[in-house]
């Protein structure tokens, strides 16, 4: 099988952070891997992450690079070695088209990293779960005050600015889609990713429990009817934009969905290439491969297990997947949703039918458009 070279890169940068949201899979959630991380990526290390970049990019002829900055918080590696990183990414990558982004919670946020991320076209995306409300039941400080209204504040500086890339949000199923869906969109995101609270067969969501298995494919339904009823519909919403594009038999780009293979790594802050960082949430170490730029090459990555088994496809799918009709739209869901002691990753994703109402119901929605449009032309001739 032909392998997809790498591309996309999240690097570490900081390895602690000023919240301590309850659903964190980086320091809550069995893995404190973290803890013997160094505070911040050394220079060396970012530059020598960077060459390894450089030397796979040339190899397999890449045009295109994505790398987006990562914590922890980001923000506290400070001004100048921010500086510094965006600088070493500009120098050693010249002459590549570069898609430079941050993901922060914005509460460290303040004119001086703006007026920077702007001027060297950085995109900032900004971790937020609604009105405070609801946001400050999971996304508190390490002394248990809420940050929302901290969020607000960096929201609002980065308002209509440039670099503003959008709202990363973690659904609380029982808030109400609509508000916070409208309280969001407020903001003026180009984008919004509603992702789904991280869970496997071996730690249950809890409306598993409840037996109530499509509470999230109702959420998700009640902010798609409002977006594709009209309101604000220039915000784009990824997951909805995903699906509808694999519903007409196109190709997409979210690693959460689909069968197209992964073409991601992420780089912690000592130099190690991990899989995917939400692994964390599955059990402590999944995330680990053994290799770092220091010793190996993103070719090594790349012909690991760890990325072989993330690039084969329809293969790599559960047969309950391989069977269903929809696989091509949903791809069996998030690798880490999926995974079971007895059956590893070999498991439809554990939020299976919130997926596919949800797909079943956008499907239903396109295809009266389509006959409802259909019907205006025969009406028209």
């Amino acid at each position: 099988m032909k392998k997809t070279p790498i591309s996309s890169f999240v690097i570490k940068i900081a390895s602690r952070c000023n919240l301590n949201c309850t659903y964190c899979y980086e320091f809550n959630m069995g893995d404190d891997s973290w803890k013997r991380m160094p505070k911040i990526i050394s220079h060396d290390t970012f530059q020598k992450t960077i060459l390894r970049i450089k030397e796979h990019a040339d190899e397999h002829n890449l045009t295109n690079i994505s790398i987006s900055l990562h914590g922890g918080e980001p923000l506290l590696v400070g001004y100048d070695n921010f500086v510094h990183y965006i600088f070493t990414i500009k120098d050693i990558l010249k002459g590549f088209k570069l898609m430079i982004g941050i993901q922060t919670n914005a509460t460290l946020l303040n004119e001086e990293f703006i007026i920077l991320f702007t001027k060297e076209k950085i995109s900032v995306g900004v971790s937020y779960d609604g009105p405070p409300l609801i946001n400050d039941k999971n996304r508190i400080y390490h002394n248990g005050k809420g940050s929302g209204l901290d969020v607000e504040s960096g929201l609002n500086l980065l308002k209509d600015k440039k670099c503003f890339s959008g709202i990363l949000c973690v659904i609380d199923v029982n808030a109400s889609p609509i508000d916070v869906w409208r309280y969001l969109s407020d903001f003026k995101p180009p984008i919004i990713d509603f992702l789904l609270p991280h869970a496997n067969w071996n730690n249950l969501p809890e409306h598993h429990n409840n037996k109530d298995f499509e509470k999230f494919g109702d959420w998700f339904i009640k902010i798609f009817d409002d977006w594709y009823n009209g309101f604000n519909s220039h915000i784009r919403i990824r997951l909805f934009e995903e699906i509808i594009k694999r519903l007409l038999g196109e190709q997409g780009t979210l690693e959460t969905l689909g069968i197209e293979p992964i073409g991601l790594v992420t780089i912690s802050q000592n130099g190690m290439y991990e899989q995917v960082d939400t692994m964390k949430s599955v059990f402590a170490g999944a995330h680990e491969t053994g290799l770092s730029v220091v010793n190996s090459s993103l070719n090594d990555v790349l012909n690991s297990s760890f990325v072989s088994s993330r690039q084969s496809g329809i293969n790599g799918l559960s047969d309950t997947c391989k069977n269903c009709k929809i696989v091509n739209v949903c791809g069996g869901g998030y690798y880490p949703h999926r995974y079971s002691l007895e059956h590893n990753y070999m498991n439809p994703s554990v939020y299976c039918k919130d997926l596919y109402k949800l797909i079943n119901h956008i499907n239903n929605r396109i295809v009266l458009n389509l006959v409802q449009d259909d019907m205006k032309l025969l009406a028209i001739k």
